[in-house]
């Protein structure tokens, strides 16, 4: 899973490196057109800003005080303070439950603890909140693969794909995984993603 890891750490990288800014109110409409040109871009310059546009649309908060929060919660994931971002992101959770990208920046940061539970609970959270967070899904795949769960591990690696066909490593990872769980017998359950409800 090397290259594929290598893709994850450079999302990871791209996703606490966000400039955030106030939301417009058009955001789902803006989402919409960027993932609309996500899909048939081929240009390498043109699909990063892209990706990274995406990034920044999730990432935008507009409230005043919870886009500090936000703030405060990457700053501490960037200065490696992961107890204390995951205690931010759960405060700016409490107060605003509807926000996806809360729920994931706290997904990272527990899975940066090694938390795995915590950080698939999350995870699936996210998901609900945003059923196109491809970065969501390239989480919980590898979390799945790293469990030995491989036929979750295709379903979530799927469907990132799905949203983002760009991410380097990932056909052949899927082919890999997909091999593995068909090797095994195992894991096909009616629930794919193992978030209590049939993928999208």
């Amino acid at each position: 899973m090397t290259l594929l890891r290598s893709c994850l750490a450079a999302l990871l990288g791209l996703m606490l490196g966000i400039n955030v800014m106030a939301q417009n109110a058009g955001s789902g409409t803006v989402l919409d057109t960027l993932f609309a040109k996500l899909q048939t871009a081929t240009d390498p310059v043109t699909i990063q800003t892209l990706e990274a546009a995406i990034w920044e649309q999730w990432t935008m908060v507009p409230d005043q005080q919870q886009r500090a929060t936000m703030m405060r919660g990457i700053a501490e994931m960037q200065q490696q303070q992961l107890k204390a971002s995951v205690e931010t992101f759960t405060r700016l959770i409490e107060v605003a439950p509807e926000l996806s990208e809360a729920w994931n920046k706290r997904a990272t940061a527990y899975w940066l603890l090694g938390n795995f539970p915590a950080s698939l609970a999350d995870i699936c959270e996210t998901i609900k909140r945003e059923p196109r967070h491809f970065g969501a899904y390239s989480g919980l795949g590898m979390i799945r693969a790293e469990m030995d769960e491989n036929a979750r591990a295709v379903a979530a690696f799927e469907l990132a794909r799905k949203w983002n066909p760009h991410i380097v490593g990932i056909d052949g990872e899927i082919a890999r995984l997909k091999a593995l769980a068909g090797a095994s017998g195992t894991d096909g359950p009616a629930d794919p993603l193992g978030c209590g409800r049939p993928s999208s």
